[in-house]
């Protein structure tokens, strides 16, 4: 539970209301929000995908975690650790909807990433399908299982958006149709499917996605890294083999906590990536209740996070985020002349993406994001990350409970002012 003094400075933020914050009636969110998080006078954070943040209620709880370590070690590390894992992993299972014996907690979705593929005893023939979307990291690990497996291959969705739920469904089923076809003896044994991609930010349709690859016989990996906190997690209804999650992006928790979900039926084969004495000597959460000597308070955060969360209302954070990620991009498009890259709504959960009407997208200081990051820090105390797909530059901007629609006119006129010297420089 947070602290008595977390709870009391949580309250006289809030404005009196007789019932909690609804979909109907959000709040107090936008700039209200601000004294709750550390964010300083000036500074506008448009790139909360990237990284998280929490709140100071959030550190509070952390700080609580940490000084009982350092009160008594030998008490923490000996008596009291895993039992406070135990309770965060039961308030995340009831969160998600699943067994909390299926949820193991982890310090990233790199990590947990790692755990599975590594775990897992691939065989000649084995193919991996990701799509092309998906996240470097994630990319990177399925390549080195490939490079120390023999005759482990990729096969790769190309994936342009904007397309269609359906449309991306199709192209998917498509491939694993063509590779059926081919009968050479390889089997599509795993597939890397992302809930949110990063970069573009798209919400796929991750229900329809996982039963079909599931009526084929694939085995599911779910990277759901910007899923929790972001969307309604309903593990049980979901059904997938795996599913990562970061709590530090999108959930408030402090960075350097997530949670992996492995199903009974396959945890006697998932082993942490760094082993320890508990290995095979007890239940599958023993083994990754103890990583060695480490700061575990980042992880026991996400206690805090979903306390502060309860204050407001999950459906009411979700609501209000969504909105305004729809909203605030068709006002920024509207500014810079341009489009969003996702017309279809319920593509859009707190991350949009706008296209920016750069003329030449291969203009040298845009060759590598330092310029555009260095500029957008230094000079106008705000960023937004900005990437290349399907032949032009695009801004993902993340909607958060701190920000208003204000806040997007004021980065769509940022970006326009820096995209116009740009296109100056090439007249």
């Amino acid at each position: 539970m947070a602290s008595t003094h977390s709870q009391v400075s949580l309250q006289t933020h809030r404005t009196p209301t007789s019932s909690l914050p609804s979909p109907a009636q959000p709040g107090p969110f936008g700039h209200k929000q601000r004294k709750n998080f550390f964010m300083p006078e000036g500074k506008t954070e448009f790139n909360h995908g990237s990284y998280g943040t929490f709140t100071r209620s959030v550190q509070e709880n952390m700080m609580k975690w940490h000084n009982l370590a350092e009160e008594n070690p030998d008490r923490w590390v000996r008596l009291d650790l895993k039992p406070a894992l135990t309770k965060v992993r039961t308030q995340l299972a009831e969160f998600m909807n699943c067994d909390r014996d299926e949820l193991a907690l982890v310090q990233n979705t790199t990590v947990g990433v790692n755990t599975v593929l590594r775990s897992l005893d691939f065989a000649p023939g084995d193919r991996i399908l990701q799509l092309s979307t998906g996240y470097i990291s994630v990319d990177k690990t399925v390549h080195y299982i490939c490079d120390t497996h023999r005759d482990v291959q990729i096969i790769e969705v190309p994936i342009v958006m904007p397309l269609t739920d359906h449309e991306i469904v199709f192209h998917i089923e498509k491939v694993i149709q063509e590779h059926l076809a081919k009968k050479d003896g390889s089997r599509i044994r795993l597939a890397m499917i992302d809930w949110i991609s990063s970069v573009p930010a798209v919400l796929h349709p991750i229900k329809a996605l996982v039963d079909m690859l599931r009526s084929y016989g694939i085995l599911v990996f779910v990277d759901a890294a910007h899923a929790i906190g972001q969307v309604p997690i309903d593990l049980t209804y979901l059904n997938p083999d795996f599913l990562i999650t970061n709590c530090h992006k999108w959930l408030y928790s402090v960075r350097g906590s997530a949670v992996l979900f492995v199903p009974k039926r396959f945890q006697n084969s998932i082993h942490p990536t760094a082993i320890q004495g508990d290995y095979k000597s007890g239940s599958f959460e023993l083994e990754f209740s103890w990583n060695g000597t480490m700061d575990y308070s980042t992880i026991l955060s996400i206690e805090g996070a979903l306390d502060f969360r309860k204050q407001y209302g999950e459906d009411a954070i979700i609501h209000y985020c969504h909105r305004l990620a729809v909203e605030g991009g068709e006002k920024m498009a509207e500014i810079l002349g341009t489009n969003v890259l996702t017309p279809h709504e319920q593509q859009v959960g707190n991350m949009v993406n706008i296209r920016l009407p750069i003329k030449n997208i291969n203009h040298p200081k845009i060759e590598t994001p330092d310029y555009l990051i260095r500029l957008l820090l230094d000079k106008y105390n705000l960023f937004a990350p900005s990437y290349k797909h399907g032949g032009y530059f695009w801004t993902r901007v993340s909607s958060q409970i701190y920000l208003e629609l204000g806040d997007f006119v004021h980065l769509g006129h940022v970006w326009k002012e820096v995209i116009d010297e740009l296109n100056a420089e090439d007249s």
